[in-house]
């Protein structure tokens, strides 16, 4: 099985409303569309997309599926809110449990919390960064092992 872990995209810090409803900053957005290429080239397929309801996450899920013309849009799942555990994204992910590639839409430090859990790695994962994590079958902690990790920084600026 293969795990995607894309970390939601550069976000407004000083927005007036509350946290849920920051969006993503107009370089946040042209960084993830620079990034489809990319994503392509490493056959990024995941055939469902699980994302955090927090708008910035939803919004990164949304430019994935389109570059990566996933056929079925990101399911929110209340379990990825800020403050997720592998435990929650566990039982978000059993009710896909068809799929054999999932992408996750979410925050930090959960998910570099997560990926540490399931490889025994630490890493960093910056905004709109994505973690690959491959396994023998059913991914259960200490049985991943990191394919690779992606940079914002690497992807093409889709915006000039």
């Amino acid at each position: 099985m293969i795990l995607y872990f894309l970390r939601h995209g550069r976000a407004e810090h000083d927005s007036d409303g509350p946290d849920a409803q920051r969006e993503l900053t107009k370089r946040g957005r042209q960084e993830l569309e620079g990034a489809g290429a990319l994503w392509k080239l490493l056959k990024l397929r995941p055939e469902v997309i699980i994302t955090s309801p927090l708008v910035r996450a939803l919004q990164t899920a949304e430019i994935a599926r389109a570059a990566l013309e996933v056929k079925n849009g990101p399911k929110a799942d209340d379990r990825l809110k800020p403050g997720a555990t592998w435990a929650t994204m566990g039982q978000a992910m059993a009710d896909h449990h068809q799929a054999a590639r999932v992408m996750f839409v979410g925050h930090n430090p959960d998910f570099e919390s997560a990926i540490e859990e399931l490889s025994g790695a630490a890493v960093r994962l910056r905004p709109g960064g994505v973690a690959c994590l491959e396994f023998p079958g059913v991914p259960e902690p200490g049985q991943g092992e990191i394919a690779w990790l992606l940079d914002p920084d690497l992807y093409l600026d889709g915006g000039g």
